[in-house]
């Protein structure tokens, strides 16, 4: 035995069984795979992989990448290593990540061979570079970004540049934007700001906190809106415990339970009566809260309203009062019954509903009886149920819909009705994608890594349309416009750079220091009055459209912390560039969702009503905004980064070389630069190529 260490890894090595590795059903045979011998003459079929510090990287076709040194192979097999370019990704970051990526490639090709259909080339450099910064960094790569990874030589560079996108900011960013989609965050909703609630996400997402347990957070949350960010969940539908259920259920167990709600459905195995007795683990659970305008102190606050002065002040008390309202409480007895027009013959109308789970069978969902009697209230048993490892559609859901967010569809569409994992386009797939996502333990940044590690990810981008009846198997990934969010912050990236990155809100740190109001037998109606007061004082600073907008973060900050009696000139966050009157921060730091004439929402972010709205669909709007609009005008000013840096080249070639790498990743070809050249020796300028790039389909779609 042999233990090799490099590039971050330990593992052990058996020399000798090594050259006997078995051959995986469905993987796929073809030139990449050669037979290297050794120097005791054994031979094994492997792919190269690469040559890194005198060490030559074999992947045999399970899937496991070895390492060996290369004085171990033959004297023909050396000079083949130091010449042969790999074919495939290059150097892995961890030989069990290209054995687990090489498992979903084997099923991926299964699928394919099945249909006989073949993969897609492998994607250029200049391609996946572009691709993976807007997948997982929700941007487009700077002009020194692009190039640093196009002109690295090393054969590990892809799995390199993956890791450092997965731990950057940009990360952390766009997968927030998802969430925001999928979960309908928004700055206001039921009359109250949410500010705590993105904060609280977006902390989750930094701190990697996996799926399972930031899904049981919000299933499990307590207390006030304003101390604890994750009852935002279910204060977003307050009030309405039927409406959240059926959206919980259809976001994360992929239940397509919609219907089931107001009667049994028709098309799927769900009942009324189902339905009810799921809702019954949240009959205990008060989404209005019993400490702010309906409970024990709702006459105090009714006293602290007349009190004051005018109705403009009595409005903003009231404003006050309702986010303190806003919280979840238990009250210890399920109060769930039946409709008033409840027609089975399994409960009559107006029976108290007991609490019962649903069970899957390997198809189709499946009533059990009432859970064991546990000593947990009855949110924290549904939340232990939905995201336990054991519960095969909570796993499987989440799994499916990264893997569209990688390839732009899912292997079951669409990804809220999981019900029959079945008719998946790849069975074996989509159970496998589970089982990763529960081996990696909920972990969905190195779910994701996984993914991106995989071939079927790094293949050119199909670019026929696809037809509804004909099912997709990913010969590579779908060719797709960018999201409003990632257009949105490729733009911004273009005129500030990667320093784009840097901007931050915190809105709902500062906002509950401001409107949190103390509670209690001890406070007096005087005291209340003084702290409303204060609150309404800090409130000013997020009415209308100041709400949100990092333009104003220095002086609305300085004026809460003086709302607090405290100083206000130290420990201000930095504020994001203004151009035009265009906010240039990430999209998850501007208000959710933006105003409606706003390039976000113009290119098709969710107005946060409806779960998984954003739209990709063109519209004339977003054609006469690409060419007309503020951020064409912003890209091609002189202080915009892009342009500056195109002006610093010098000769005119080399500043169409610089625009190109900007925008696209890539350097122009020779057509291409002779008309961008002749264009501009006739009279165009910068600015003028700047609006023709803009507008092109290659810059907003992902390739």
């Amino acid at each position: 035995m042999k233990t090799c260490l490099a590039l971050g890894f330990v593992y052990v090595v058996s020399i000798a069984g090594l050259w006997a590795e078995p051959l995986a059903e469905g993987t796929e045979k073809g030139a990449v795979y050669r037979t290297w011998t050794d120097t005791q003459g054994r031979k094994l079929e492997a792919t190269f992989r690469g040559i890194e510090n005198e060490q030559v990287f074999l992947q045999v076709r399970n899937g496991y990448v070895h390492r060996l040194p290369l004085e171990k192979l033959s004297d023909e097999d050396k000079q083949v290593a130091r010449t042969l370019r790999p074919e495939g990704l290059g150097i892995p970051a961890d030989p069990k990540l290209a054995q687990a990526a090489a498992q979903i490639d084997v099923l991926v090709n299964q699928g394919l061979v099945k249909a006989g259909q073949k993969p897609n080339p492998l994607a250029s450099d200049e391609q996946f570079v572009r691709r993976v910064y807007l997948d997982v960094a929700g941007r487009i790569p700077t002009r020194e970004e692009a190039l640093a990874f196009i002109n690295d030589s090393s054969e590990s560079k892809r799995a390199k540049v993956i890791d450092q996108l997965l731990n950057s900011d940009g990360y952390r960013s766009h997968l927030f934007n998802y969430f925001a989609d999928m979960m309908r965050v928004a700055d206001e909703a039921v009359k109250v700001r949410f500010y705590t609630y993105q904060d609280w996400l977006k902390g989750e997402i930094a701190d990697n906190l996996p799926w399972d347990r930031m899904v049981y957070s919000m299933m499990t949350a307590d207390g006030k809106l304003l101390e604890n960010g994750a009852t935002g969940y279910l204060l977003r539908d307050a009030g309405m415990r039927l409406d959240n259920l059926s959206l919980t259920l259809s976001t994360f167990l992929g239940a397509n339970v919609s219907c089931a709600q107001c009667h049994d459905h028709p098309f799927a195995d769900w009942t009324q009566k189902q339905f009810y007795e799921m809702a019954a683990y949240f009959g205990a659970t008060e989404t209005y809260g019993a400490k702010g305008s309906k409970g024990a102190n709702a006459q105090m606050m009714r006293k602290v309203v007349a009190s004051l002065d005018n109705k403009r002040m009595q409005q903003q008390a009231k404003n006050v009062l309702r986010v303190n309202g806003m919280a979840v409480e238990d009250t210890g007895e399920n109060e769930l019954r039946l409709p008033d027009d409840y027609k089975y013959e399994d409960g009559k109308p107006g029976d108290l509903v007991s609490p019962k789970l649903i069970s899957w069978s390997d198809v189709k969902p499946a009533r059990m009886g009432a859970p064991a009697k546990s000593d947990d209230d009855l949110r924290t048993q549904f939340a232990k149920w939905m995201t336990s490892p054991e519960n095969p559609r909570f796993a499987m859901t989440i799994a499916n819909r990264l893997w569209k967010r990688a390839f732009g569809v899912g292997v079951k569409e669409p990804v809220t009705d999981m019900d029959d994992p079945s008719a998946s386009v790849n069975p074996a797939l989509m159970g496998h994608l589970a089982a990763e996502m529960v081996r990696l333990k909920f972990d969905m940044k190195q779910f994701m890594r996984l993914l991106y590690n995989t071939q079927a990810y790094q293949r050119e981008a199909t670019s026929y349309e696809l037809t509804d009846n004909a099912p997709y198997l990913f010969p590579g990934p779908v060719l797709r416009r960018m999201t409003a969010e990632q257009a949105w912050d490729s733009c911004a990236t273009l005129v500030v750079g990667a320093d784009v990155d840097q901007f931050k809100g915190h809105r709902g740190e500062q906002y509950a220091k401001v409107m949190n109001l103390e509670f209690g037998k001890e406070v007096t109606p005087k005291a209340m009055e003084a702290q409303v007061e204060k609150a309404i004082a800090g409130m000013r600073q997020y009415a209308g459209k100041a709400a949100g907008n990092p333009k104003n973060n220095v002086k609305k900050k300085r004026m809460m912390k003086q709302a607090e009696g405290e100083g206000g000139e130290e420990d201000l966050t930095l504020a994001p560039p203004v151009r035009n009157g265009l906010v240039l921060a990430r999209a998850s730091e501007l208000p959710q969702p933006e105003k409606d004439q706003h390039f976000l929402r113009m290119f098709g972010q969710s107005d946060r009503q409806i779960s998984d709205s954003e739209s990709d669909e063109g519209s004339i709007p977003q054609v006469l905004m690409l060419m007309n609009g503020e951020a064409q005008r912003v890209i091609g000013q002189e202080d915009s980064l892009v342009v500056k840096t195109a002006v610093g080249q010098g000769e005119v070639a080399k500043q169409v070389e610089s625009l190109y790498l900007s925008f696209f990743s890539r350097k122009p070809k020779a057509g291409e630069l002779a008309d961008a050249v002749a264009g501009l020796d006739g009279g165009l300028t910068l600015k003028d190529l700047t609006w023709v790039l803009f507008n092109t389909r290659e810059f907003v779609f992902v390739e």
